[in-house]
């Protein structure tokens, strides 16, 4: 499947920010199940392109004159293949998974939902199945419900809330899964939908099957694994890491987002 991607990213701020330096994650990544056909980042200043440690690209540029909007524009075609049962191909020159058994501010567990979890270290049951499983029971105890968290909320918070999006299904579920020591990752991408016309970045979430070797990718908020319907931007241990644009500001006051996010499918 070919899709055609275009997300628009703006800051708009009540006041002049003096000088600002931003990390833009929205490259997709290449692999041998998804390949970039042509891709380019719009940045205001000029960027520098750098891979982190979690094998993402990163363009970095820095503003230094007063600005009240700061936009950032990515475009451009993507092949994706379908997966085998949500698992992706082998990787090679990839970190030890157990870099992502660690908790982070955003996935810290509490007792009860280590109770609740319990079930995904029975290993009398698939591997996929516990997962799935997993993700099921997430959505069900987290409503998605549009505004109703922040960037900054944590797994705890969502899951004694009950409400959340994609991005607090994903921490729910790193939670849970570092509970029992299962490494997993924070997915970003898109998921394209063809039955809407304006769509949203995701969020899911990738799982270490040790027996396999390899990551399954399961995607919470849609109650299934992840199959050719899913383009992935980044990875890390949570939202912070794959973020598709963060960075630092001096002045600017009040700040408000606005992001639009259009997929076609072209074959």
């Amino acid at each position: 499947m070919k899709l055609r991607i275009q997300h628009h990213t703006t800051y708009r701020y009540t006041w002049p920010v003096l000088y600002s330096i931003q990390h833009v994650r929205l490259t997709p990544q290449q692999q041998a199940n998804q390949r970039i056909v042509d891709w380019k980042v719009r940045t205001p200043a000029k960027q520098s392109t750098a891979v982190d440690h979690h094998g993402n690209t990163v363009l970095t540029f820095s503003v230094n004159q007063q600005h009240r909007d700061l936009t950032v524009q990515s475009f451009g075609h993507v092949e994706i293949d379908p997966l085998h049962d949500g698992y992706l191909p082998p990787e090679t020159n990839a970190l030890n998974p157990l870099v992502y058994t660690p908790t982070t501010p955003l996935t810290q567990f509490n007792n009860e939902m280590l109770e609740f979890s319990s079930f995904v270290a029975d290993t009398n049951i698939p591997f996929a199945h516990r997962m799935l499983a997993l993700a099921n029971a997430i959505a069900d105890r987290v409503e998605y419900t549009k505004g109703s968290t922040t960037v900054a909320d944590s797994a705890m918070q969502a899951f004694d809330n009950g409400q959340g999006v994609c991005q607090d299904h994903s921490h729910v579920m790193l939670a849970c899964l570092r509970a029992h020591n299962i490494p997993a990752r924070y997915v970003s991408g898109y998921f394209f939908n063809p039955n809407v016309e304006q769509h949203d970045s995701h969020a899911w979430v990738e799982v270490f099957d040790e027996n396999r070797q390899q990551w399954l990718g399961v995607d919470a908020t849609h109650k299934a694994l992840v199959d050719g319907n899913h383009c992935r931007l980044a990875v890390a241990k949570d939202f912070i890491g794959a973020s598709p644009v963060r960075g630092i500001r001096t002045g600017g006051g009040k700040e408000s987002l606005e992001v639009q996010v259009t997929i076609q499918r072209m074959d």
